[in-house]
Protein backbone atom coordinates (compact mmCIF):
# COMPACT_ATOMS: atom_id res chain seq x y z
CA UNK A 1 0.00 0.00 0.00
CA UNK A 2 1.30 3.45 -0.92
CA UNK A 3 2.40 5.90 1.79
CA UNK A 4 0.10 8.66 0.58
CA UNK A 5 1.08 11.12 3.32
CA UNK A 6 4.71 11.09 2.17
CA UNK A 7 3.67 11.76 -1.43
CA UNK A 8 1.46 14.67 -0.41
CA UNK A 9 4.09 16.24 1.84
CA UNK A 10 6.87 16.04 -0.71
CA UNK A 11 5.09 17.22 -3.85
CA UNK A 12 1.80 18.93 -2.98
CA UNK A 13 2.17 21.61 -5.67
CA UNK A 14 2.99 19.07 -8.36
CA UNK A 15 0.07 16.93 -7.21
CA UNK A 16 -2.36 19.83 -7.56
CA UNK A 17 -1.12 20.52 -11.11
CA UNK A 18 -1.59 16.86 -12.06
CA UNK A 19 -5.11 16.85 -10.59
CA UNK A 20 -6.04 20.04 -12.44
CA UNK A 21 -4.62 18.74 -15.73
CA UNK A 22 -6.47 15.42 -15.43
CA UNK A 23 -9.76 17.12 -14.53
CA UNK A 24 -9.45 19.49 -17.48
CA UNK A 25 -8.91 16.52 -19.80
CA UNK A 26 -11.97 14.72 -18.42
CA UNK A 27 -14.17 17.81 -18.71
CA UNK A 28 -13.00 18.41 -22.28
CA UNK A 29 -14.49 15.01 -23.15
CA UNK A 30 -17.75 15.97 -21.38
CA UNK A 31 -17.92 19.21 -23.39
CA UNK A 32 -17.18 17.33 -26.62
CA UNK A 33 -20.02 14.90 -25.86
CA UNK A 34 -22.38 17.81 -25.13
CA UNK A 35 -21.43 19.57 -28.38
CA UNK A 36 -21.86 16.39 -30.44
CA UNK A 37 -25.25 15.83 -28.83
CA UNK A 38 -26.37 19.36 -29.69
CA UNK A 39 -25.08 19.09 -33.28
CA UNK A 40 -26.92 15.81 -33.88
CA UNK A 41 -29.61 15.30 -31.19
CA UNK A 42 -30.80 12.03 -32.75
CA UNK A 43 -27.52 10.37 -31.76
CA UNK A 44 -28.38 10.79 -28.08
CA UNK A 45 -30.92 8.00 -28.52
CA UNK A 46 -28.01 5.59 -29.10
CA UNK A 47 -26.16 6.29 -25.85
CA UNK A 48 -27.42 2.95 -24.53
CA UNK A 49 -24.73 1.28 -26.63
CA UNK A 50 -22.01 3.23 -24.82
CA UNK A 51 -23.59 2.39 -21.46
CA UNK A 52 -23.68 -1.29 -22.38
CA UNK A 53 -20.01 -1.28 -23.38
CA UNK A 54 -18.93 0.55 -20.22
CA UNK A 55 -20.78 -1.73 -17.82
CA UNK A 56 -20.18 -5.05 -19.54
CA UNK A 57 -16.75 -4.73 -21.15
CA UNK A 58 -14.56 -1.67 -20.61
CA UNK A 59 -14.80 -1.13 -16.83
CA UNK A 60 -14.56 -4.89 -16.04
CA UNK A 61 -11.41 -5.04 -18.20
CA UNK A 62 -9.84 -2.20 -16.20
CA UNK A 63 -10.70 -3.76 -12.85
CA UNK A 64 -9.51 -7.22 -13.89
CA UNK A 65 -6.23 -5.88 -15.29
CA UNK A 66 -5.44 -3.87 -12.15
CA UNK A 67 -6.10 -6.73 -9.75
CA UNK A 68 -4.34 -9.31 -11.93
CA UNK A 69 -1.17 -7.20 -11.85
CA UNK A 70 -1.19 -5.97 -8.24
CA UNK A 71 -3.24 -8.29 -6.01
CA UNK A 72 -0.61 -10.45 -4.32
CA UNK A 73 -0.23 -12.19 -0.97
CA UNK A 74 2.01 -9.39 0.31
CA UNK A 75 -0.61 -6.84 -0.74
CA UNK A 76 -3.30 -8.69 1.25
CA UNK A 77 -1.18 -8.68 4.41
CA UNK A 78 -0.85 -4.90 4.15
CA UNK A 79 -4.46 -4.13 3.18
CA UNK A 80 -6.71 -6.73 4.81
CA UNK A 81 -8.44 -4.12 7.03
CA UNK A 82 -9.45 -1.98 4.06
CA UNK A 83 -12.71 -3.82 3.28
CA UNK A 84 -13.87 -3.62 6.91
CA UNK A 85 -13.25 0.14 7.04
CA UNK A 86 -14.90 0.63 3.64
CA UNK A 87 -18.01 -1.35 4.62
CA UNK A 88 -18.40 0.65 7.83
CA UNK A 89 -18.01 3.89 5.88
CA UNK A 90 -20.59 2.77 3.31
CA UNK A 91 -23.19 2.11 6.02
CA UNK A 92 -22.48 5.52 7.55
CA UNK A 93 -22.82 7.32 4.19
CA UNK A 94 -26.07 5.44 3.41
CA UNK A 95 -27.61 6.81 6.61
CA UNK A 96 -26.34 10.35 6.02
CA UNK A 97 -27.51 10.29 2.39
CA UNK A 98 -31.02 9.18 3.33
CA UNK A 99 -31.34 11.99 5.87
CA UNK A 100 -30.05 14.58 3.40
CA UNK A 101 -32.27 13.39 0.54
CA UNK A 102 -35.38 13.59 2.72
CA UNK A 103 -34.50 17.14 3.72
CA UNK A 104 -33.92 18.32 0.12
CA UNK A 105 -37.15 17.12 -1.54
CA UNK A 106 -40.52 15.54 -0.81
CA UNK A 107 -40.79 13.82 -4.20
CA UNK A 108 -40.21 10.10 -3.64
CA UNK A 109 -38.47 9.42 -6.96
CA UNK A 110 -36.21 12.47 -6.55
CA UNK A 111 -35.35 11.25 -3.07
CA UNK A 112 -34.18 7.93 -4.52
CA UNK A 113 -32.02 9.67 -7.13
CA UNK A 114 -30.55 12.01 -4.50
CA UNK A 115 -29.90 9.14 -2.11
CA UNK A 116 -28.09 7.26 -4.87
CA UNK A 117 -26.11 10.32 -5.92
CA UNK A 118 -25.00 11.08 -2.36
CA UNK A 119 -24.20 7.48 -1.44
CA UNK A 120 -22.33 6.52 -4.61
CA UNK A 121 -19.88 8.87 -6.27
CA UNK A 122 -18.26 8.58 -9.69
CA UNK A 123 -15.38 6.67 -8.09
CA UNK A 124 -15.08 4.32 -11.06
CA UNK A 125 -15.46 6.10 -14.40
CA UNK A 126 -13.79 9.33 -13.23
CA UNK A 127 -12.12 8.32 -9.96
CA UNK A 128 -10.12 5.42 -11.38
CA UNK A 129 -8.67 7.59 -14.15
CA UNK A 130 -7.75 10.39 -11.72
CA UNK A 131 -6.27 8.01 -9.15
CA UNK A 132 -4.15 6.16 -11.71
CA UNK A 133 -2.74 9.44 -13.04
CA UNK A 134 -1.80 10.51 -9.48
CA UNK A 135 -0.59 7.31 -7.85
CA UNK A 136 -0.13 4.77 -10.65
CA UNK A 137 -1.44 1.21 -10.70
CA UNK A 138 -0.65 0.61 -7.02
CA UNK A 139 -2.80 3.54 -5.98
CA UNK A 140 -5.54 2.41 -8.35
CA UNK A 141 -5.47 -1.05 -6.75
CA UNK A 142 -5.97 0.55 -3.33
CA UNK A 143 -8.95 2.54 -4.60
CA UNK A 144 -10.61 -0.41 -6.33
CA UNK A 145 -10.13 -2.59 -3.24
CA UNK A 146 -11.57 0.13 -1.01
CA UNK A 147 -14.58 0.55 -3.31
CA UNK A 148 -15.52 -3.16 -3.52
CA UNK A 149 -18.38 -2.77 -0.96
CA UNK A 150 -19.57 0.29 -2.89
CA UNK A 151 -19.47 -1.73 -6.14
CA UNK A 152 -21.69 -4.44 -4.65
CA UNK A 153 -24.07 -1.80 -3.29
CA UNK A 154 -24.16 -0.12 -6.72
CA UNK A 155 -25.35 -3.23 -8.54
CA UNK A 156 -27.80 -4.39 -5.86
CA UNK A 157 -29.56 -1.79 -3.73
CA UNK A 158 -28.39 1.06 -5.97
CA UNK A 159 -29.75 -0.56 -9.12
CA UNK A 160 -33.07 -1.36 -7.45
CA UNK A 161 -33.27 2.19 -6.06
CA UNK A 162 -32.94 3.79 -9.50
CA UNK A 163 -34.89 1.34 -11.65
CA UNK A 164 -37.42 -0.15 -9.24
CA UNK A 165 -36.93 -3.57 -10.81
CA UNK A 166 -34.80 -6.66 -10.68
CA UNK A 167 -33.84 -9.10 -7.94
CA UNK A 168 -31.11 -7.73 -5.69
CA UNK A 169 -29.57 -11.18 -5.25
CA UNK A 170 -29.34 -11.79 -9.00
CA UNK A 171 -27.59 -8.44 -9.53
CA UNK A 172 -24.70 -9.61 -7.32
CA UNK A 173 -23.47 -11.59 -10.32
CA UNK A 174 -22.48 -9.04 -12.93
CA UNK A 175 -19.45 -8.32 -15.15
CA UNK A 176 -17.85 -6.00 -12.59
CA UNK A 177 -18.02 -8.37 -9.61
CA UNK A 178 -16.91 -11.26 -11.81
CA UNK A 179 -13.92 -9.23 -13.02
CA UNK A 180 -12.98 -8.44 -9.39
CA UNK A 181 -12.82 -12.09 -8.36
CA UNK A 182 -11.16 -13.25 -11.58
CA UNK A 183 -8.54 -10.51 -11.21
CA UNK A 184 -7.91 -11.52 -7.59
CA UNK A 185 -7.53 -15.17 -8.61
CA UNK A 186 -5.06 -14.37 -11.39
CA UNK A 187 -3.12 -11.97 -9.15
CA UNK A 188 -2.75 -14.48 -6.32
CA UNK A 189 -1.84 -17.34 -8.65
CA UNK A 190 0.83 -15.32 -10.45
CA UNK A 191 -0.52 -16.56 -13.78
CA UNK A 192 1.00 -14.75 -16.75
CA UNK A 193 -1.53 -13.97 -19.46
CA UNK A 194 -0.63 -14.11 -23.17
CA UNK A 195 0.59 -10.82 -24.63
CA UNK A 196 -2.36 -10.67 -27.03
CA UNK A 197 -4.82 -10.91 -24.13
CA UNK A 198 -3.04 -8.25 -22.06
CA UNK A 199 -3.02 -5.92 -25.07
CA UNK A 200 -6.79 -6.30 -25.54
CA UNK A 201 -7.37 -5.71 -21.83
CA UNK A 202 -5.07 -2.69 -21.77
CA UNK A 203 -6.66 -1.07 -24.82
CA UNK A 204 -10.14 -1.66 -23.43
CA UNK A 205 -9.14 -0.20 -20.05
CA UNK A 206 -7.84 2.97 -21.67
CA UNK A 207 -11.30 3.67 -23.13
CA UNK A 208 -13.14 3.86 -19.80
CA UNK A 209 -12.55 7.52 -18.93
CA UNK A 210 -13.03 9.06 -22.42
CA UNK A 211 -16.17 7.10 -23.27
CA UNK A 212 -17.78 7.61 -19.85
CA UNK A 213 -17.20 11.37 -20.05
CA UNK A 214 -18.50 11.53 -23.64
CA UNK A 215 -21.58 9.61 -22.47
CA UNK A 216 -22.11 12.18 -19.71
CA UNK A 217 -21.90 15.06 -22.18
CA UNK A 218 -24.21 13.38 -24.68
CA UNK A 219 -26.81 12.72 -21.99
CA UNK A 220 -26.66 16.28 -20.66
CA UNK A 221 -27.12 17.65 -24.19
CA UNK A 222 -30.67 16.25 -24.20
CA UNK A 223 -31.71 18.72 -21.49
CA UNK A 224 -32.21 22.49 -21.89
CA UNK A 225 -29.18 24.27 -20.45
CA UNK A 226 -31.40 26.55 -18.38
CA UNK A 227 -32.99 23.62 -16.57
CA UNK A 228 -29.53 22.32 -15.61
CA UNK A 229 -28.31 25.55 -14.03
CA UNK A 230 -31.43 26.96 -12.37
CA UNK A 231 -32.51 24.09 -10.09
CA UNK A 232 -31.53 25.15 -6.56
CA UNK A 233 -31.87 21.56 -5.30
CA UNK A 234 -29.11 20.49 -7.68
CA UNK A 235 -26.73 23.03 -6.11
CA UNK A 236 -27.59 21.76 -2.63
CA UNK A 237 -26.93 18.19 -3.75
CA UNK A 238 -23.60 19.14 -5.34
CA UNK A 239 -22.51 21.08 -2.23
CA UNK A 240 -23.13 18.04 -0.04
CA UNK A 241 -21.58 15.66 -2.56
CA UNK A 242 -18.41 17.65 -3.33
CA UNK A 243 -17.82 19.50 -0.06
CA UNK A 244 -19.76 18.06 2.86
CA UNK A 245 -19.10 14.35 2.40
CA UNK A 246 -15.40 14.61 1.47
CA UNK A 247 -14.70 16.80 4.52
CA UNK A 248 -16.69 14.44 6.73
CA UNK A 249 -14.86 11.34 5.43
CA UNK A 250 -11.45 13.02 5.67
CA UNK A 251 -12.20 14.18 9.22
CA UNK A 252 -13.31 10.71 10.34
CA UNK A 253 -10.18 9.10 8.89
CA UNK A 254 -8.02 11.65 10.71
CA UNK A 255 -9.85 11.29 14.04
CA UNK A 256 -9.73 7.47 13.85
CA UNK A 257 -6.09 7.46 12.64
CA UNK A 258 -6.96 5.55 9.47
CA UNK A 259 -3.96 6.86 7.55
CA UNK A 260 -3.70 3.76 5.37
CA UNK A 261 -7.09 4.42 3.75
CA UNK A 262 -7.34 8.18 4.01
CA UNK A 263 -6.46 8.81 0.36
CA UNK A 264 -8.71 6.19 -1.35
CA UNK A 265 -11.55 7.06 1.06
CA UNK A 266 -11.28 10.80 0.47
CA UNK A 267 -10.78 10.42 -3.29
CA UNK A 268 -13.87 8.22 -3.48
CA UNK A 269 -15.90 10.71 -1.45
CA UNK A 270 -14.92 13.82 -3.40
CA UNK A 271 -15.88 12.50 -6.83
CA UNK A 272 -19.04 13.91 -8.51
CA UNK A 273 -22.39 12.10 -8.53
CA UNK A 274 -22.21 8.56 -9.85
CA UNK A 275 -22.54 8.11 -13.62
CA UNK A 276 -24.71 5.02 -13.14
CA UNK A 277 -27.68 7.29 -12.58
CA UNK A 278 -27.27 7.84 -16.35
CA UNK A 279 -26.03 4.37 -17.28
CA UNK A 280 -28.82 2.45 -15.50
Amino acid sequence: MIEYSIILQNSFGVLMLIILKQLVILYIFIILGWVLGKVNPKQVDHTGILSFLLVNLLLPCKVFTTFAKNFTVSYITQSYKTILVSTALLLFIVIISKLCAHSITKNEYERKVYRYSLTLSNYAYMGYALCESLFGESGLTDLILFCIPFAFYTYTFGYAMLTGKGSIAKKLINPLTISIFLGIAVGLSGLKLPDMVTTVLSNSSACVAPISMLLTGLTLSAFPLKSLVTDIKAYILVAIRLLGLPLLVFGLCKILSLDSVIMPATLMACMPCGLNSIVF
